[in-house]
């Protein structure tokens, strides 16, 4: 295993909940690949929203779950490492980790590995918290300040 795939991105305190995770299943289409057969680089960005899609669905933290409680969550960050390529038709994972912050942000990580469990590219995103009106909030909202809460206590897997 490549040393930059066990870089973390989040400081975690040993007090913190661990973080909450998904895993989602895909597979490389073809008009994901370049000319040398594997994925475009500029593909990866959709496969980490292809996770925090599963994650909002397995936690009630999706888009529009969201914006019924009258927030959004905007990307302010992104990163990815690129390790080693995926290529047409190969089926890969997605697993996708929320890190636990006292500030009203998201923290996502990200791991992408292919059939046989290598982790072909890693990342992160940082999402801040606005309003309808898209200004930024420095509070979380009551239904993410509950979310944590019941994550803080346990009861969140």
């Amino acid at each position: 295993m490549s040393p930059r795939a066990k870089v973390k991105y989040f400081i975690e305190n040993p007090s913190d909940p661990k973080p909450l995770k998904t895993e989602v299943l895909r597979r490389v289409r073809f008009e994901e690949v370049d000319p040398l057969t594997i994925v475009w680089h500029g593909r990866y960005p959709s496969y980490l929203e292809d996770g925090r899609a599963s994650f909002g669905e397995k936690y009630g933290l999706g888009y529009m779950d969201m914006y019924k409680q009258k927030f959004m969550a905007p990307v302010a960050q992104m990163h990815i490492d690129y390790l080693e390529p995926l290529s047409f038709p190969e089926e890969f994972k997605i697993i996708t980790m929320l890190h636990w912050t006292d500030s009203a942000k998201l923290n996502f990580s990200y791991r992408i590995e292919n059939g046989d469990g290598l982790v072909c590219a890693k990342g992160f995103t940082v999402q801040v918290l606005t309003n309808l009106s898209r200004e930024v909030m420095l509070l979380r909202p009551k239904y993410l300040d509950d979310f944590f809460k019941a994550w803080r206590d346990g009861k969140l897997k």
